[in-house]
């Protein structure tokens, strides 16, 4: 049992988003807070920023901007290497790379969860993607080891998360990205609470609980 088996086990299943920054922390909060983000925005981690969606499914940034595509908006900004990763109730997992920000892999962990209405829609899609997302992150050894890992169907009994944790193992990725989803409470084995900049359709602070109201109005979940 690892220390984030209590979090990552529940009847209900975790949905979180987050992207992954290979920049320098001040230029991602820069970009970010310009686009209107709401979210969570933490430390640099061995090079890497991770900022966590507090709508995972929905709309996240200004002109009604889901995760993803904030994701190929701050990579082409910065010129940098982004991941986005979306896990919905421990059952899908979606994640996109972009670098510089052209979109170099796109992969769900079960096409017909995603695309139910799609008879041919089967199994997880995109896992051939892995050794450009093991080069992105600057592990290139562990491509054939991550083909293997993305190309694993989910039992009725896994948690999506818990696939993630074994990506963030591979690649060197903080695992407490499985736990995201106590924000605004301390991620278990990860920075303390205080440690996240938070940002409410870009602003801090009081400005940015009235804009979070003003954007309510457009924003949606999903």
């Amino acid at each position: 049992m690892s220390e984030y088996d209590d979090e990552i086990i529940r009847p209900d299943g975790l949905t979180y988003g987050l992207l992954l920054v290979r920049a320098a922390r001040d230029e991602v909060l820069r970009v970010l807070v310009r686009e209107r983000f709401s979210g969570w925005v933490g430390p640099d981690e061995d090079g890497w920023v991770v900022a966590v969606a507090d709508r995972p499914r929905g709309h996240v940034a200004a002109h009604r901007r889901y995760l993803p595509d904030v994701g190929e908006l701050v990579s082409g900004d910065l010129h940098a290497a982004v991941v986005t990763v979306v896990v919905a109730r421990d059952l899908l997992l979606q994640v996109w790379a972009h670098d510089d920000g052209a979109e170099v892999v796109t992969y769900l962990s079960d096409a017909h969860l995603a695309f139910p209405d799609d008879e041919d829609a089967f199994g997880p899609q995109g896992a051939h993607g892995s050794r450009t997302l093991a080069s992105l992150a600057g592990h290139p050894e562990v491509g054939d080891e991550l083909t293997t890992l993305l190309s694993e169907e989910r039992g009725e009994a896994d948690a999506e998360s818990e696939r993630l944790m074994a990506v963030c193992r591979l690649l060197a990725w903080p695992q407490w990205l499985v736990a995201v989803d106590s924000l605004p409470r301390r991620v278990p084995g990860g920075p303390d609470a205080d440690a996240f900049t938070r940002l409410r359709a870009g602003r801090t602070g009081v400005g940015g609980l009235l804009a979070a109201r003003a954007a309510a109005v457009v924003r949606r979940d999903e």
